[in-house]
C-alpha cells in the first residue's frame, strides 16, 4: 500500500540544505498499522508531511497503492493524494458542532449521503449522540474521536497520525490506544503515526520504525525490537536495560551485552556484587538501581523480600539465557 524508497527531505538554509530525513524507506501493507517511533527532533513527523504532500522530497519516491505521489521531479497536490491526516492539537473548528466538523471534507456529497456517512462514523467512535455537541463541550478523548471521525469520514487511502495522544492524560492514553487501533481494524484502514512514547508503540502498531537522526534504524514488530535490537541506538531505546561490557559480567569474548532488569536476580550465592543507588515502587514490585563494579548503571527487578536501602550491597546472578552481544565498538572504548 505505502512505499517509500530511499527519500531525501531537507529545508534550504544559507549556503545549502539543512538534511532532515536521509535515505529513508519502509514498506506498509493495505490495513496495516505502522509507528514511527523517536524523540524529538529525529525526523518522524518530517515524513508525515512529506506523504501527506506538505513538503517536497529531494531524493526517492513516495508510493501509494501503486501511484507515484512524490519524486524531486513532482508531486502530487496534498487534496489528491487520498491521504488523511490527524494532527496533533485535533484541529477541530470551534464554531463547528461534531457533525459540522465530521462532514466538513464530505461537501462534495449530496445531503443525504453526507449526513448518512456522519452518522456512521460517529457511530464508530462511539459519538452517536453528541453530534449536536461542541468541541469545547467535549473531554479530550471525545475531541480526539471527533478528530478520527473527520479523518477517516472521507475513506481515505491512508491515515496519518501525528502523536495523537500526546494531549491526554496517561490513564486516558493507554485505553484510546487500544480503542483507536480496533476502530482502525475494524475499517481495514491502513495508517502510520508517529510518536516518541514506546507504550502507545507498542499498543497500535503492526510494524515499528526506529528513528534517530533522519533514519530508520530498524523496522520490525515489536516482539523483534525489544529480543533481537538491530544495534546500540535500539537497544536503548525500546524497553528497559543498559548495554555493559561482557568482561563485567564475567563473560568471555569482549563485546558488549544488553541486560535487562530481569537478567540480574538478586541471589546471595550470585558472582556478582553490586552498590544499591535506589529503589522505586513500581508494582507489583520494587526496581533497584544498582552500579556494578565497572561502574556501569543497571536497573534490577525486586520481587518480593526485604527492599535494599540505598548504599548497601546486593549479589546478583546472571541470567544468561537469551542474552543479546553486540561486538566491541571500533572506537575502542569500554561503553
Amino acid at each position: 500500500m505505502l512505499q517509500l524508497e530511499e527519500i531525501r527531505v531537507g529545508y534550504p538554509v544559507a549556503g545549502g540544505l539543512r538534511t532532515v530525513v536521509d535515505a529513508l524507506s519502509l514498506s506498509l501493507p493495505a490495513g496495516g498499522i505502522g509507528c514511527l517511533l523517536g524523540a524529538s527532533g529525529c525526523g518522524k513527523t518530517t515524513v508525515l508531511r512529506a506523504i501527506a504532500g506538505f513538503e517536497p522530497v529531494r531524493a526517492g519516491r513516495i508510493v501509494l497503492a501503486g501511484h507515484v505521489l512524490s519524486t524531486p521531479e513532482g508531486t502530487v497536490p496534498p487534496e489528491r493524494r487520498g491521504v488523511g491526516m490527524m494532527f496533533q492539537d485535533y484541529a477541530l473548528f470551534p464554531h463547528l458542532d461534531v457533525a459540522g466538523n465530521v462532514g466538513f471534507g464530505l461537501a462534495r456529497l449530496s445531503r443525504a449521503a453526507r449526513a448518512a456517512r456522519i452518522a456512521e462514523v460517529l457511530a464508530l467512535v462511539g459519538l452517536a449522540d453528541r453530534a449536536s455537541s461542541y468541541p469545547h463541550e467535549l473531554s479530550g478523548g471525545q475531541q480526539q474521536r471527533v478528530a478520527l471521525a473527520r479523518a477517516l469520514a472521507p475513506s481515505p487511502s491512508l491515515l496519518l497520525l501525528d502523536e495523537p495522544f500526546s494531549n491526554l492524560d496517561i490513564d486516558t492514553r493507554e485505553h484510546l490506544a487500544g480503542e483507536l487501533r480496533a476502530i482502525l481494524k475494524r475499517t481495514g484502514t491502513t495508517a502510520l503515526l508517529v510518536t516518541h512514547d514506546q507504550a502507545e508503540a507498542f499498543a497500535m502498531a503492526d510494524a515499528i520504525g526506529v528513528m534517530d537522526r533522519g533514519r530508520i534504524l530498524q523496522w520490525a514488530d515489536a516482539q523483534t525490537l525489544y529480543r533481537a535490537p538491530a544495534d546500540r541506538f535500539v537497544a536503548g531505546f525500546v524497553g528497559r536495560g543498559s548495554v555493559v561490557p561482557a568482561a563485567a559480567l564475567g563473560l568471555v569474548g569482549g563485546g558488549e551485552v544488553l541486560l535487562r532488569p530481569d537478567q540480574l536476580v538478586p541471589d546471595v550465592d550470585g558472582a556478582l556484587w553490586a552498590e544499591v543507588l535506589g529503589t522505586t515502587f513500581l508494582g507489583p514490585g520494587h526496581v533497584a538501581r544498582v552500579r556494578l563494579a565497572c561502574g556501569a548503571v543497571v536497573e534490577v527487578d525486586l520481587h518480593g523480600g526485604a527492599t535494599p536501602s540505598p548504599g548497601a550491597g546486593i549479589a546478583l546472578r546472571l541470567v544468561e539465557e537469551a542474552l543479546i552481544v553486540f561486538p566491541p565498538r571500533q572506537d575502542g572504548s569500554p561503553c
